[in-house]
């Protein structure tokens, strides 16, 4: 890893402008991570242009984040010189997949991530599959490289982990977790605000489409599952980044074996799996499929439909194959 650091620590030195791209749809990791390295970046190296960019909006519980408001949808293509992807674990997730030729050209590419299923499309590839989300690879890349961390990127480092955790409760929580977790208290620690903003900053949209998934549950096997279609979502007013915290809010039911939670993302459907059992591996479901996975927490999304046929939850597939849940 350290000669990988060295690479990237190079690179940055090296670039007047750079790029920091997250995947489309961003989630709370993609959010976190891109938010801290911006701040790093634009505090250690104060000369460079910074431009971190996403065409979607940034879930409404993380707009608190110091530079949250950076992440733009406004930028000249050819103003770079370096291009850092994070927690993006195929390059068709970020935005110019398509046009990979005539944006990126023969500019420098860095992936940053954590998933097993990385593909390495970078000029040079971080990727640290022991770590529980990109946001703590980028954690040790900085304290590898000795860059300072201010009070903003502090913020942004303990809402990871305090929310990552949920609250030091999930069991990815660590020794390190404590001891990273106090280092960062010296630079900055103010609980409430992360409390105030993310646990407890639910809008009556948000509150409305929860009410539609707790009304939808049903029970399969000692399976949680329910679904929220597009529909749904254009009639609370809410964006589908928002449905992070429901499966986390879901996954807290203690007799079952996990949480099985669809939603209706573009034309695909989004499945989320949670766990607190030890005895339950949702990798042996993930990683059927070409997303990202973990043994607690896992995802993949697929180009399927939702369908409710006689009462009865149905997955079917553009190849028109049907999953029953119930």
């Amino acid at each position: 890893m350290k000669n990988i650091y060295l690479q990237i620590d190079e690179e940055i030195r090296k670039a007047n402008t750079i790029w920091v791209i997250s995947h489309m749809s961003p989630d709370w990791d993609a959010i976190w991570s891109t938010t801290a390295l911006y701040e790093i970046l634009d505090f250690n190296f104060p000369s460079k242009k910074i431009n971190v960019i996403n065409l979607d909006d940034v879930p409404g519980n993380l707009v608190f984040l110091p530079n949250a408001e950076k992440i733009t949808k406004d930028f000249s293509i050819n103003d770079f010189d370096l291009i850092i992807t994070v927690d993006i674990w195929a390059f068709k997730l970020n935005w110019f997949w398509e046009d990979k030729e005539i944006v990126f050209k023969d500019k420098m590419l860095i992936n940053i991530d954590h998933h097993l299923t990385n593909e390495f499309y970078g000029n040079i590839n971080l990727v640290d599959i022991s770590k529980p989300s990109t946001t703590s690879v980028l954690y040790d890349f900085f304290v590898a490289m000795e860059y300072k961390i201010n009070k903003n990127a502090a913020l942004c480092l303990l809402t990871w982990i305090y929310t990552d955790t949920w609250s030091f409760i999930y069991s990815n929580v660590t020794p390190d977790t404590f001891t990273i977790s106090s280092e960062l208290m010296n630079i900055w620690w103010d609980p409430t605000i992360i409390n105030d903003e993310f646990f407890s900053n639910n809008s009556f949209e948000f509150l409305k489409l929860y009410s539609i998934v707790l009304d939808r549950f049903t029970l399969k096997d000692n399976v949680w599952i329910s679904y929220i279609k597009k529909e749904d979502l254009e009639e609370c007013n809410c964006i589908h980044n928002e449905l992070g915290i429901v499966v986390s809010k879901l996954n807290q039911v203690e007799w079952i074996d996990y949480v099985c939670f669809l939603s209706e993302k573009w034309n695909m459907v989004k499945w989320s799996l949670r766990t607190y059992k030890e005895d339950v591996d949702l990798t042996k479901i993930a990683k059927r499929y070409n997303w990202w996975w973990h043994k607690k927490a896992s995802a993949f999304t697929i180009e399927w439909k939702i369908k409710i046929e006689d009462w009865k939850i149905a997955v079917e597939k553009t190849n028109w194959e049907i999953i029953y849940f119930t």
